[in-house]
């Protein structure tokens, strides 16, 4: 990587010399690039800032007119789009030879999803419905509320309060949720399903089990009575997930908006350490991009912009001021 020129980059460059977590090579580099965008942009003469606002605001509209609420008779639905993509991922849409799914891409009902053994992919649903396939998964949307798991386990995100039903079907039982975040896991004998938030009902031939925070379920095709158990928000089941963050707009945001962000993302419950006041850093407003970080990454470099730091224990991350001479 060349050396930073710019006061902008020398100044993220100090920022993520001081990460807990260093982001790959390839992920400075793209960091480096969005900031350069974005110093550009913002001494572009007011009339062309303007313009691109008012050509991004309608560019955003037509977007979910075609994308999220047309359907052509002559195509299958619009089901998803890929929001975040790790590895290879193969799609294979109806009557047709499969191909590289890249970011931004399309599935339509019907579409076959295969990661490889590396990837993994976040699907945009809609506002308030994502899904992660890990490694190893293949999967089917029948239509935007049933997927169809073959293989592999899925985390599906849906935002409290909203309307985002979803169907997960397995050869072991059916899963369905209200307002939660959950894994499921299907094994060669059964299918496992974990709540981190919220609730998820798991509905077999012979048996429903309801599972709730904190809380797995495992229906085995051996039948009899549900296997269940105890799980922390950070449960190692879970640990795959912050390869495939959600998108997160960091220009403009503030820090408890970042955290609210980051505690959806991993588990991990943010606190701040004693003798810091919380209000005060909550409203500070925040710049640069996270674009390409993974979540703890993306902590260390935005508490770094605010000279703060942070150190975990056990499901919690504290929050505390930066100490001279550390990292």
């Amino acid at each position: 990587m060349s050396t930073p020129r710019t006061d902008e980059e020398r100044e993220t460059a100090e920022l993520l010399g001081q990460l807990k977590v260093a982001p790959s090579a390839a992920a400075r580099e793209r960091a480096f690039a969005k900031l350069q965008q974005e110093f550009q942009a913002q001494h572009a003469p007011a009339p062309t800032r303007r313009y691109a606002r008012w050509a991004f605001a309608a560019a955003i509209a037509m977007a979910i007119t075609a994308g999220w609420l047309l359907r052509d008779a002559k195509h299958d639905a619009l089901v998803a789009r890929a929001e975040s993509i790790s590895g290879s991922i193969e799609i294979r849409a109806k009557d047709s030879n499969p191909q590289a799914l890249a970011e931004g891409g399309e599935i339509s009902s019907g579409s076959i999803l295969s990661t490889g053994d590396a990837g993994g992919v976040l699907l945009r649903v809609s506002p308030d419905l994502t899904v992660r396939l890990a490694a190893a998964t293949q999967a089917r949307f029948m239509a935007g509320d049933e997927l169809e798991l073959f293989q592999g386990q899925v985390f599906i995100d849906a935002t409290p309060g909203t309307h985002t039903p979803l169907r997960v079907v397995t050869p072991y039982g059916t899963v369905t949720h209200l307002g939660t975040q959950y894994l499921v896991k299907l094994g060669m004998h059964g299918v496992e399903v974990a709540v981190r938030e919220g609730r998820a009902q798991l509905a077999s031939a012979s048996v429903t089990s309801v599972a709730e925070a904190g809380r797995w379920v495992l229906h085995s095709d051996a039948g009899g009575a549900p296997v269940v158990g105890d799980l922390e928000p950070a449960d190692p089941r879970f640990e795959w997930i912050g390869k495939l963050p959600s998108d997160f707009r960091l220009e403009g945001a503030t820090l408890a908006g970042f955290l609210a962000w980051f505690q959806r993302e991993t588990g991990l419950v943010p606190i701040y350490s004693p003798g810091l006041d919380a209000g005060q850093f909550a409203q500070v407003q925040l710049k640069g991009s996270i674009e390409d970080l993974e979540p703890l990454e993306a902590l260390s470099y935005v508490l770094a912009t605010a000279d703060l730091a942070w150190h975990r224990e056990g499901a919690k991350v504290v929050i505390e001021k930066r100490r001279a001479g550390t990292g």
